[in-house]
């Protein structure tokens, strides 16, 4: 079975939002130093959440980059992307120096993902595959749900994410315009991105829109969230609640239309934005 092991931001201030994630959501917190500055991780026993700083070159913007998918063989992976995705996909392979992330391919919309596989051949990459998404899965109460990308041909990326790794399509309820894959855990929801949706906010372009999280309780984790911003300046919290200005207020709106579930919509200060909703089980 593919695991969807990991998602990556930039961040101006990764040490300070890893740690809002690892508090408010019970992971595990992990800061490693860097030329260019620090990057740290929060674990929650299934995914990984990672903030890396910005990188000499690389024009951003911060926020949600790309994910990781662990798969069981994959030469199989490229097999079928080579088969199928000709003329779109494309993979390379990483070098020793950036962990966890053997190899990066994209998908036929262009978003990147990271594909990694336990025993590398080191004829596909260098990387080592011994560390912290290869570690043995926990399930927790607090948990990343869903991830949300939004792209302009949600129904083709869909079909690759099935092809290429094995992931599982859920039902659509009718009219429903959004394509669902699992990994048997966490849901990838593909959104069809239109730029009429951003009507009265600054647009984004086709990227990673926002991270889901099952939680036991939405409304204990919301004052939760409350009380932990209560020990920061308004201008440095951690986390911004989406209420104040009217820009703000309609993209919350935007996250709830595209995760109608939710019952709580915030976005951090780095520019990710994530929901909250009770664990249906």
């Amino acid at each position: 079975m593919p695991k969807l092991n990991h998602i990556a931001c930039i961040a101006q201030d990764a040490p300070t939002v890893a740690k809002f994630y690892a508090k408010i959501f019970h992971m595990t917190f992990d800061l490693r130093a860097s030329r260019n500055g620090a990057s740290a991780t929060a674990r929650e026993g299934y995914v990984g959440l990672n903030f890396n700083p910005m990188m000499p070159g690389r024009a951003g913007p911060i926020g949600l980059d790309h994910f990781g998918i662990e798969v069981e063989d994959i030469e199989q992976s490229f097999a079928a992307a080579g088969q199928k995705y000709p003329e779109t996909v494309e993979w390379v392979k990483r070098s020793g120096g950036r962990p966890y992330a053997q190899v990066g391919i994209n998908d036929p919309d262009g978003q990147v993902v990271d594909i990694n596989q336990k025993n590398m051949k080191k004829s596909i990459s260098k990387v080592k595959t011994a560390g912290l998404y290869l570690e043995e899965d926990e399930i927790r109460p607090r948990r990343v749900g869903h991830l949300a990308l939004r792209t302009p041909n949600p129904g083709v990326c869909a079909s690759f994410y099935q092809d290429v790794f094995e992931m599982t399509p859920l039902n659509r309820q009718e009219g429903d315009d959004t394509y669902y894959v699992t990994d048997g855990q966490v849901v990838l929801r593909i959104i069809p991105w239109k730029i009429e949706d951003y009507a009265g906010m600054d647009p984004n372009r086709p990227m990673l829109d926002h991270i889901g999280f099952v939680v036991e309780d939405a409304d204990k984790v919301h004052q939760e969230i409350v009380e932990y911003n209560s020990g920061y300046p308004p201008s440095a919290a951690p986390c911004w609640m989406l209420e104040d200005r009217a820009e703000d207020r309609r993209k919350k709106e935007l996250l709830k239309r595209a995760a109608p579930d939710s019952q709580y919509q915030y976005c951090d200060r780095n520019g990710v934005c994530f929901v909250t909703y009770d664990n249906a089980e």
